[in-house]
């Protein structure tokens, strides 16, 4: 059986004073092993078909996360603390709506998740020095291990997704947050200190799920992060069949 081929956004990094393309491969792992899919990576803001033809070629949009902050000028929002990536923005920011509109599943990952709520008319706010950044003195792996509960919307499509769970135990790994939450999306999880810390997209035909924390770097072995690739590759594999 062919498996469904998603999207995956690349960020824009320069090393040796070349410009690349990169995405961690723990995304591409957990998007093949664990959701089943076969992923396919698109730069931005790059040619018209990554947006005007997203749904004809591809199954699932997936918006990733990375160091780089979405630009404040985007959101009309004070300056903040960078890095920044104006190619990814553009690609992010020209492809959730098409992508929404088009009935085409979208899973939005830190980064992403800030970038499905200004895409869509939302703002974000800088947390700064807060209990949501890792501990850079720990090694890399136990940087995403579990570090906060999220309390689960009620009826919400994540609670549904996990069970019934009310809380949910989570990484977190981010300096920017959703400040004013776009019309079009729904406060699906919190944080204890009031951060949402996931969304989906309300009216939407297909899964559109975005959450604050990174579920792909132990995609195989949590359950929560299994279940959230497990649906979005269900959703893409729907997809597929109709196309």
């Amino acid at each position: 059986m062919t498996r469904p081929l998603v999207a995956l956004a690349c960020m824009t990094e320069t090393w040796d004073g070349v410009p690349h393309a990169a995405v961690r491969s723990a995304y591409i792992k957990a998007l093949e092993d664990v959701a089943g899919c076969a992923v396919a990576l698109i730069a931005g803001p790059g040619p018209a078909w990554h947006i005007d033809d997203l749904a004809g070629r591809f199954d699932g949009l997936v918006l990733g996360g990375h160091e780089s902050n979405v630009a404040p000028e985007l959101y009309g929002g004070p300056p903040g603390p960078g890095p920044r990536d104006t190619d990814r923005d553009t690609l992010a920011l020209r492809a959730v709506r098409p992508a929404i509109d088009a009935g085409l599943p979208v899973l939005g990952i830190c980064r992403g998740l800030q970038e499905l709520n200004v895409a869509l008319g939302g703002s974000l706010r800088d947390l700064g020095p807060s209990a949501h950044r890792e501990d850079l003195s720990l090694p890399r792996d136990e940087q995403y291990l579990p570090a906060h509960d999220v309390r689960l919307a009620e009826e919400g499509m994540l609670r549904r997704l996990l069970g019934g769970e009310e809380t949910v135990r989570v990484n977190s790994l981010h300096q920017q947050a959703i400040d004013r939450l776009a019309p079009r999306l729904r406060g699906e999880a919190t944080a204890p200190d009031g951060v949402i810390e996931a969304v989906s997209a309300t009216g939407a035909d297909s899964f559109v799920l975005g959450v604050q924390w990174h579920p792909e770097w132990y995609a195989a072995e949590d359950p929560i992060s299994r279940q959230i690739f497990h649906a979005f590759g269900t959703a893409a594999e729907k997809h597929a069949a109709a196309r």
